[in-house]
Formats: structure tokens, C-alpha cells, sequence
């Protein structure tokens, strides 16, 4: 059976992390019906480990059934008839029991029910898909893909010190009784995951994929702790340094997706955001973090994780999710652009290439001076593959985040020597060399928790925000430290920094259905927002004020930078919304 894999947004550090960089031609290519075997992978990259890159393909409808892409070449790939997962979206009216007898004559069996987006997962031979592909009652076919894991750093260079300070010279915010779910490995307990009585702040967990929600990887437990760790283990007479997440009281749901790997299929994670949507009252679910996710082969549209976040934003939870780490087009430096490595234009991973979510590139400091942060070379670059919507939203500390470790986890086992963190760099006490309790990440998974720590705080000054003021206002409020006119500025950066005090004292309020814009390019070479001449747009308009502060602005860049992501033929004039082909996703790391 051909394994679909999640990726972990995330970089082991400090060893330099590079990923795949050929340039293969979409599965799509040549096919005609949109025909998408589904899944996504999780964007999850161990720091300073590069995972092989999985293959996560993806079909659009068309008049006459036709096998996939992925389908014609996964027995190339695995040398036999594989058993494959695919999730079939059911045309409306239709039952999964409708389908299942003839699921069983094909040989194949239903895994998992996914009424969240109106599908079942499958596992049937590959000899099956076309038969099925073709079934009255089946309205789409995507591949059930894997999905990996794609400090004072990340409290000092975003203002969150700032919002936890009492008044009159603070905000006194820390996340206090709001709900924060974690898609993702697990979490495991901690003395920081405590409240001030010593009782657990995980106040519920579940897990799909898995027989057990403790973290057996350790990848859910770091992001946990950039998100709500209070410091507990690194606080006291004898410490020197406080390592402490954003909403450091906030409440945390565990929902584990992935294995001790990292890995995991979609249709688990979309079974995890449906229990979340159904669980959501009970806890005061108000944030979903997804430090993971999957290339992108097919429109947002029809992706089923895409289609699953938007159904959580649309259920009132505020998505937030990494902008993927191959933003690197070598792996070794031979460039003159992105520290040397090249940039990957369209590079943004699934679900974060959504509309609707937010969407969190990583920087990487150079100083103790917040205003010297850069992207990290790694971070995946806008627009969005098939869309060309503008992503991402905005950027926030990635790089060598210091947050809680997993005991007994795999990271510990494997990467104590080259990620652990030294005793003696928070605390006096001399009781072991590497400290048990913290462990140093980098990668788009940890920057994407720091902007789900300042929407609960967000969320806990002002409960009544909806998704869409919350995006708008951290878009708004965002710390645009470089000139607008460089594309490298909003296509890596999005609308800037995070500034979570800016975003705490911004009243901006978004009308429903704020998205991020899609873009144009022009036959001579400018990038441009897609925008429509009708007063229906003012949605639109507000995204444009979000980014740029006023008007209509152009991008110059050069249509090179952007022809792998382009259509082979360009209609003069016309905003490029059709599929892109960008070929293997590259997992690369600082």
C-alpha cells in the first residue's frame, strides 16, 4: 500500500537542513478529468533533518474518467499493485452505504467516514480507481496523502511580553480560558502545560491514526509549548532565563494526527478537525494550529483538507497554519538571491494556500534587535500553487525556538546532541549537561503557534472577534519593516511582522468573507492583485489596505521567477486563477 504522508513544518537545528529540489512535472499534467486521489501530508520538517519528500497528488473533474497521475505511476514507484487510500467526495443526496457494496466488489473497503466535507476514505487496487473514478454518485477523487511536522526569541521579538504585563503599562493577557487545538503528535504532560494549582491546562485529548494521544515524536509538544507554556521548569532562584509561550494560560486540546514520525494521512486529520468543530462549545475551542500539511495539486477548492479548515473558519474557529519550509530552490548554495539557496516561488504547502486561513512564514533573527529579523531561507514563498492567492499572510520567529521536550520522545533520542538545549544556559543548577525539559526547533511549525498564542490573547481581551477581524487585524497591525515594492517583501513576508500589541490595540473589523486576494501577472512580468471592478469588492479592497496601507500597488517581477508556477499560455490580461505545476516539494532547512 503506497503510504500518504503528512509533513511536520519544522527544522532540526543547528545542522543546515536542505530538501529535494527536482523540478518533476505535476502528476496532473496531461490529465483530463479532475480525477483527485486525496490527501494531505503534514508540513512537518525536522530541524536539521531533511524526510524524503512525499508524493501528494491531486485531480480536477473532467468529461471522461480517467486514471490519475498518481495512479498511473505509483507502481513505478513502489514495484508492486498497491492498496491506496483515496478520499471520494459524494455528489449531494448520495449515502456512503449507497457505495459501499460496490467499494466491496472492487475490492476495496471504507476506512473512515468524513461527513465534516462529504466524503469516505477508501483503500481499494490501484486497478479500481478508474471504475470508481467513474461511479455515479462520485463527485471527486483526491489522493489520501501522508502529511508531516512541517522561546525569549519568540515573546521578545513579537511584543508578547508587552501584552502579559499588568496594566496600566500592559495589556495583563495570557491566553486565560481559551481553548487552543494542536493538530499534530501529541502533547505530552509538563510542569509548563500546568495551571497555578499544579493541574493539567490539556484539558482534553484524542487521537486519530494512533492508538494513543502522548507524543511519542515530540514535535506536538514543542509547538504546545510555544503556544501556552508557562516557564515553570525554567523559573526560580536558580534560572536565568524563562523559556515561555505566547498565551502561557491558555487551555490546550490535543488532537494527534501523526505518528512518532511525524507523519500522518489527511483523512485523519480532517476526522480531528470535525471532532474539534463538534467539541469546540465543550472546551471553548476558539484557535486550531496546524504546523502541518501537504504540497499542493489541486485547486483549494476541491482539496479535502482545504475544504475541512474552511468548514472549521467558517464554524467560527480561527485556523492558523504554516506557510511549509521549501522556500529553498537548491540545496546547496549556488544562487545569488535567498542567502544563496534560490527561491521557490509558489512553495506555500496545504492547507495554508486556504483563503481563508491565516497563514505564518518563519524569520529568523540576526541580532538581539527585533527590527534585524529576516525570513529564513527555508520559509515557503507566495502565491499559492493553482490559485495564485497572495500567501502568506504574514511572518513570525521560527528559527531556533527553544519550547518544552517530549520525554522519551523521538527527537530526544535522536536529536539530543545536536538540538538539546545546555543545563547551565537557563539555570545554575549543574544536575545534568542537556536540560531534560526544553529542545531547540526551527521551521514554519514553530512560527505558525507564535500567531495562534497572540489570537488567544486576541480572543481573551475581545471574545466576540469572528475569524475573519482576527486576520484582518494581525494583517493590519503587521510589521512592515522592509520596502512593499520588493516582491521578495510580500511574497515571503506576506503583510509583515507579527506586532502582537499593535494587533491588541487595533479596531478594525472585517466584513464576513475576508480572504486573502488572489493575484494577476501581466504579459510584461508584473505581479499584480486580482481585483474585480464591481462595489462588491470591497472585501478585497480591505485585504489590498491590510497589505499595503492604501491603493493598488504592482509588484515588479520578472515572469522567469514565476514560470514553473504559471500557465504554459498566458491569456494577455487575464488573472492567472488555473492549476500550476511546481513539480516535487523540497524540504530545506536553516
Amino acid at each position: 500500500m503506497t503510504a500518504l504522508v503528512f509533513r511536520k513544518h519544522s527544522q532540526r537545528e543547528p545542522i543546515p537542513q536542505t530538501g529535494c529540489t527536482a523540478s518533476h512535472r505535476s502528476p496532473l499534467a496531461g490529465v483530463r478529468r479532475s480525477v483527485g486521489v486525496g490527501g494531505a501530508t503534514t508540513l512537518l520538517v525536522l530541524a536539521g533533518a531533511a524526510p524524503s519528500s512525499p508524493r501528494l497528488r491531486s485531480f480536477t473533474p473532467s468529461s471522461t474518467p480517467q486514471p490519475s497521475a498518481y495512479i498511473r505511476t505509483s507502481r513505478a514507484l513502489t514495484g508492486v499493485e498497491a492498496r491506496t487510500g483515496v478520499i471520494v467526495r459524494l455528489s449531494p443526496g448520495v449515502r456512503s452505504s449507497d457505495l459501499r457494496p460496490t467499494i466491496t466488489r472492487l475490492g476495496g473497503i471504507v476506512y473512515r467516514d468524513l461527513p465534516l466535507i462529504g466524503a469516505i476514505a477508501v483503500r481499494l487496487p490501484e486497478t479500481s480507481h478508474r471504475t470508481l473514478a467513474a461511479l455515479p454518485g462520485v463527485a471527486h477523487l483526491s489522493p489520501d496523502l501522508p502529511v508531516r511536522k512541517t522561546d525569549e526569541f519568540t515573546v521578545g521579538h513579537t511584543g508578547a511580553e508587552l501584552a502579559a504585563r499588568p496594566a496600566p503599562t500592559g495589556f495583563g493577557l495570557t491566553g486565560k480560558g481559551v481553548g487552543i487545538a494542536v493538530l499534530d503528535t501529541g502533547i505530552s504532560d509538563h510542569p509548563d502545560f500546568t495551571d497555578a494549582r499544579g493541574a493539567s491546562r490539556i484539558l482534553a485529548e484524542t487521537a486519530f491514526g494512533a492508538d494513543l494521544a502522548a507524543d511519542e515524536c515530540g514535535h506536538g509538544t514543542h509547538v504546545a509549548g510555544i503556544l501556552a507554556g508557562n516557564g515553570a521548569r525554567s523559573t526560580g532562584r536558580n534560572c536565568f532565563r524563562t523559556f515561555r509561550g505566547i498565551a502561557p494560560r491558555a487551555h490546550l486540546i490535543n488532537v494527534r494526527v501523526l505518528d512518532r514520525n511525524g507523519v500522518g494521512a489527511v483523512s485523519d486529520v480532517i476526522s480531528g478537525i470535525e471532532w474539534i468543530i463538534a467539541h469546540r462549545e465543550r472546551w471553548n475551542i476558539r484557535v486550531v494550529n496546524l504546523s502541518l500539511g501537504h504540497p499542493v495539486y489541486e485547486s483549494a477548492e476541491t482539496d479535502p483538507l482545504n475544504r475541512a479548515v474552511r468548514a472549521a473558519w467558517k464554524a467560527g474557529l480561527v485556523v492558523v497554519c504554516a506557510a511549509g519550509n521549501d522556500g529553498r530552490l537548491s540545496d546547496e548554495p549556488m544562487y545569488s538571491d535567498n542567502e544563496g539557496y534560490g527561491t521557490r516561488y509558489a512553495s506555500i504547502a496545504c492547507p495554508g494556500n486556504d483563503p481563508y486561513v491565516i497563514t505564518v512564514g518563519a524569520t529568523k533573527r540576526t541580532d538581539n534587535n527585533p527590527a534585524h529579523d529576516r525570513i529564513a531561507s527555508y520559509s515557503g514563498r507566495g502565491p499559492s500553487r493553482q490559485d495564485m492567492t497572495l500567501k502568506p499572510d504574514l511572518v513570525a520567529p521560527g528559527n531556533r525556538v527553544i519550547s518544552v521536550l517530549a520525554p522519551r520522545s523521538s527527537f530526544e533520542r535522536i536529536y539530543a546532541v545536536t538540538n538539546g538545549v545546555p543545563h547551565a544556559s537557563y539555570s545554575r543548577s549543574r544536575t545534568s549537561p542537556g536540560s531534560p525539559d526544553y529542545f531547540a526547533l526551527s521551521g514554519t511549525s514553530m512560527a505558525a503557534p507564535v500567531v495562534a498564542g497572540a489570537v488567544a490573547l486576541m480572543l481573551e481581551k475581545d471574545p466576540t472577534l469572528t475569524p475573519d477581524t482576527v486576520k484582518a487585524r494581525l494583517m493590519i497591525s503587521a510589521d512592515r519593516r522592509t520596502a512593499s515594492a520588493d516582491p521578495e517583501t510580500v511574497l515571503a513576508y506576506g503583510a509583515g511582522h507579527l506586532n502582537i500589541p499593535a494587533a491588541l490595540r487595533c479596531a478594525a473589523q472585517a466584513d464576513p468573507g475576508f480572504r486573502s486576494l488572489k493575484v494577476e501577472v501581466s504579459p510584461d512580468g508584473d505581479l499584480r492583485l486580482a481585483r474585480r471592478r464591481t462595489p462588491a469588492s470591497k472585501n478585497e479592497f480591505r485585504a489590498a489596505q491590510a497589505i499595503w496601507g492604501k491603493g493598488d500597488k504592482r509588484i515588479a517581477l520578472p515572469l522567469a521567477a514565476l514560470r514553473d508556477a504559471l500557465p504554459e499560455r498566458l491569456p494577455p490580461g487575464r488573472a492567472t486563477t488555473g492549476r500550476v505545476d511546481l513539480g516535487a516539494i523540497a524540504l530545506a532547512g536553516e
